[in-house]
């Protein structure tokens, strides 16, 4: 069934007149007519009989209208979609975590550039809150960020980073074979990273449930800084594993061994608008990751 024709039977019973109709339509009062007379043939039957100036419907006509209607509202959604998804923009702006731009968007860049090599990407580094701000007023497309709940704001969790406690090799902690009860932890120096989230809430909480308190001699706002204070030897740090993988693999950085298991993990979200349609770019960067850190 052509759906030009069905598209003519839709238009006339919008606008009661096959010339109205051809006029919206953009094409002539004939080639309006044949499409209708198509149709009638296809269907075996009657459609419209004229009253006037008017095309009224038949009740044959009246029967098949809400299914025309339908059929029509299907295809331009079809097409809808498949235009947004066929859409690749000249210029990505991505929102990320600080941390995650760190160790997340080396890895992802090069895929991205493989798979759209005309893309060019600006990358806006912040804290997640003020990410979620730029992506609620259009100043990234999509962002890479903590998990974080917002009515206007879709998230999809992809990947899931347990959280370890580190220390430089040379660390006396780190020369213990036996896995350290947090008592011992709570003696030691500590550099916390991003005491806001969700894994210092945990780890603050598990502390307080042994009637121990940690020691924190640094706080900063940055996982770098956080990794080179810990490679220096100025204390201990808890960090997603994902982010210091290469440092382990180097021999800068050892995970602890811990008597009482952390069971905490960093929840990395893609975060796009709601009412937006899912792009592309967002599909891939979010299987990606998920695919590559799983």
């Amino acid at each position: 069934m052509n759906i030009r024709n069905i598209e003519a039977f839709v238009y006339i019973v919008y606008f009661d007149n096959f010339n109205k109709a051809a006029e919206a339509l953009f094409i002539t009062q004939p080639t309006i007519s044949a499409r209708i007379r198509a149709l009638e043939n296809e269907l075996d039957t009657q459609l419209f009989y004229r009253e006037g100036r008017k095309s009224i419907l038949t009740d044959s006509g009246k029967k098949f209208f809400p299914y025309a209607e339908k059929m029509l509202n299907d295809f331009q959604e079809a097409i809808y979609k498949l235009k947004q998804d066929m859409y690749i923009p000249d210029q990505v702006r991505i929102g990320c975590a600080n941390s995650v731009s760190n160790y997340l968007i080396p890895e992802i860049l090069p895929e991205l550039k493989l798979k759209f090599p005309e893309i060019k990407v600006k990358i806006i580094s912040h804290h997640s809150e003020e990410i979620v701000n730029k992506l609620l007023n259009n100043e990234v497309d999509f962002g890479l960020i903590r998990t974080i709940t917002h009515p206007k704001i879709q998230t999809k969790i992809i990947l899931s980073d347990p959280v370890g406690l580190f220390a430089a090799p040379n660390h006396k902690i780190a020369s213990n074979p036996s896995p350290i009860p947090l008592e011992v932890i709570s003696k030691e120096d500590i550099i916390f990273y991003d005491h806001n989230s969700t894994e210092w809430l945990y780890i603050n909480r598990l502390m307080q449930s042994m009637n121990l308190q940690l020691n924190t001699f640094i706080e900063v706002d940055n996982m770098e800084a956080a990794k080179g204070l810990v490679k220096k030897g100025m204390g201990l740090c808890f960090l997603p594993q994902h982010a210091v993988y290469e440092e382990v693999v180097n021999q800068e950085l050892v995970n602890i061994s811990l008597v009482e298991p952390l069971n905490v993990s960093t929840e990395i979200s893609i975060a796009y608008l709601k009412d937006e349609p899912v792009t592309k770019i967002i599909d891939f960067c979010s299987s990606f990751i998920f695919n590559q850190f799983k």
